[in-house]
């Protein structure tokens, strides 16, 4: 396929945000969705890289968004927020923060239909050339729809099928290191190592470890932290990309970071994706997302605590029996 110019000003788009925000409107959303127009805005050669594996090419990305439809008819998504990075003349890298709502009345591969409604998240970093996405990783927690749906994790790991030793696909582009990046990687990996730095996180940080885990606190970063670094022994942490977006308009400073773990299970050796968004106000991070797959590590034989739901929780969906 050529693309030529690789921007998006000629194909009727305003830069890389108006552009995430139509193509997934126009694709997802009702009254006039059209899942057929990812022809137009996948190639055939497109991956979208995933811990439970590739989704490669467009027809596979149609067949995939209608099984999810047909889970949740009235799924509608809304997009919280896009970092990016590029120009015109190269194109374009963008980090996509959306979150979809809808109601199983179709049933999922977890099981039959519940009636249940979800609330799920997700990140999907793409590289885009023309109007034309040629690389996605993609961010995202199945076993938290799987909790919603009351469906346990047993029945998860069962109904599903993952790589043995998954490899997490690694861009083969460079990145630009930026102020507000550096403090995101010595705020995480900190955490991570067990020894958060002093004065990187807010005290009062909003944490979104998974679309039905939000706490606050520097604690909460803590206890996350430590239930992966028990579950992974010779634990080590990659930054395979990063951009930023300074603050602008009341914005706080916005980094996107696409991270790879890399560890040994009880099952063997593990590798795990985690795409974040950070907010940084006066270089200390006041909010994280974070985008990782826990139904890969499931399959791995690592289960990651969750802390009790306090009684004020507001779930998007009502507790499981």
């Amino acid at each position: 396929m050529k693309l030529s110019p690789p921007g998006l000003h000629p194909y009727g788009f305003n830069g890389p945000v108006e552009y995430i925000e139509r193509i997934t409107d126009d694709i997802w959303n009702l009254p006039d969705r059209d899942p057929s127009l990812i022809r137009r805005y996948y190639a055939p050669h497109t991956a979208i890289h995933l811990d439970a594996g590739d989704l490669v090419g467009d027809e596979l990305v149609i067949a995939n968004t209608n099984a999810r439809l047909r889970s949740y008819p009235d799924f509608h998504g809304v997009i919280d927020d896009t970092i990016w990075t590029g120009s015109e003349d190269e194109g374009y890298r963008t980090s996509m923060r959306w979150t979809w709502t809808g109601t199983d009345t179709g049933g999922t591969v977890f099981g039959t239909a519940t009636g249940r409604p979800v609330t799920f998240t997700a990140i999907a970093n793409c590289i885009v050339r023309g109007e034309v996405i040629v690389e996605e990783w993609l961010g995202a927690n199945p076993l938290s729809q799987a909790r919603q749906l009351c469906h346990g994790t047993d029945a998860a790991v069962r109904a599903t099928h993952y790589p043995k030793v998954p490899l997490v696909a690694v861009p083969t582009f460079g990145f630009t290191p930026t102020s507000a990046g550096e403090v995101v990687q010595r705020a995480f990996t900190s955490a991570l190592d067990g020894r958060i730095t002093p004065g990187l996180y807010a005290p009062d940080c909003r944490n979104h470890f998974a679309p039905d885990r939000n706490e606050v606190g520097v604690a909460a970063v803590e206890a996350w932290a430590a239930g992966l670094r028990a579950a992974l022994d010779q634990f080590t942490v990659h930054v395979d990309d990063q951009y930023a977006l300074p603050s602008h308009r009341g914005m706080p400073d916005r980094v996107a970071t696409q991270w790879r773990i890399i560890g040994t299970g009880p099952k063997g050796p593990v590798q795990l994706s985690l795409i974040s968004h950070h907010h940084l106000n006066d270089g200390r991070v006041t909010a994280q997302w974070l985008a990782y797959d826990e139904l890969a590590l499931a399959h791995h034989g690592i289960i990651l605590p969750q802390p009790p739901l306090p009684d004020d929780s507001h779930l998007w969906s009502t507790p499981c029996p």
